[in-house]
């Protein structure tokens, strides 16, 4: 008889539920996954992970796929340090998350969203001293933009984006079924400190107007107005953002 232990997680850049795979005949050993715990811990923090142990005839990954149909598209791996690497650099957030965020929250139009990013961004950094996410911002005619978010959504012009979550997370301890937009940022390495700033801006500014929010990004010797060339794009640096941040535009 064939016993394996599996720990599976999602993984928000790859779309993908990725896992480690341990197996071993009659006994698993526990040193070796209490090791696996302690590696994972150390590296990953709280990110939560499912666990899950079953018995085959067979030491191979492919009789737990045959087994129980739930296993079969999760990526596997036996090699602990492949599996937290993973893990751990998908801890770290995107302009792109923050956006699929706020559109499950607030829909709204493309330019509108790329303000709510940036004052997402910019009350971030003020109170921490670190990135939101690690996408430039960089100085546009109509204000601050992140050019990956820009020609994700820029299809929509100036109509509401239709963005609609996949799916939900159900958590089996509860009855309460989030949104993957909430537990990707919930699961990064600042987590509720990311979600409380996000959060605080869409109360702040969620009946703004696109333009409202333009003029907030334009005020004279702000970031934006002190990068901004027509055409090129220039970046928005973290210094900038920070040597403005006692104007009471950009705070809550």
């Amino acid at each position: 008889m064939a016993l394996h232990f599996i720990a599976i997680l999602s993984h928000y850049k790859s779309g993908a539920r990725i896992g480690w795979h341990y197996a071993a005949e009659n006994n698993l050993d526990k040193e070796k996954i209490q090791e696996f715990y302690s590696i994972f811990k150390k590296c990953c923090g709280d990110i939560q992970i499912g666990i899950h142990k079953l018995s085959t005839d067979s030491l191979d990954w492919s009789s737990v796929a045959n087994k129980d149909s739930f296993f079969k598209d999760v990526i596997v791996t036996k090699d602990v340090e492949h599996f937290v690497k993973m893990a751990s650099t998908d801890k770290r957030l995107t302009a792109y998350d923050v956006a699929k965020y706020i559109l499950a929250h607030l829909p709204c139009s493309h330019l509108k969203l790329q303000k709510l990013i940036y004052f997402s961004y910019t009350e971030f950094l003020t109170r921490t001293g670190e990135k939101l996410f690690d996408d430039k911002i960089v100085a546009f005619k109509y204000g601050p933009v992140v050019e990956n978010v820009f020609f994700k959504f820029r299809h929509h012009g100036r109509n509401p984006i239709d963005y609609v979550e996949d799916d939900v997370f159900e958590i089996s301890s509860s009855d309460i079924a989030v949104k993957p937009s909430f537990m990707k940022i919930y699961s990064s390495e600042h987590g509720l400190l990311a979600l409380k700033c996000i959060t605080e801006v869409l109360n702040k500014y969620k009946d703004f107007s696109a333009s409202k929010l333009v003029d907030l990004t334009h005020v004279p010797d702000g970031p934006w107005s002190q990068v901004f060339r027509p055409g090129e794009n220039r970046e928005i640096t973290d210094d900038l953002i920070i040597k403005s941040s006692n104007s009471s535009l950009l705070k809550i």
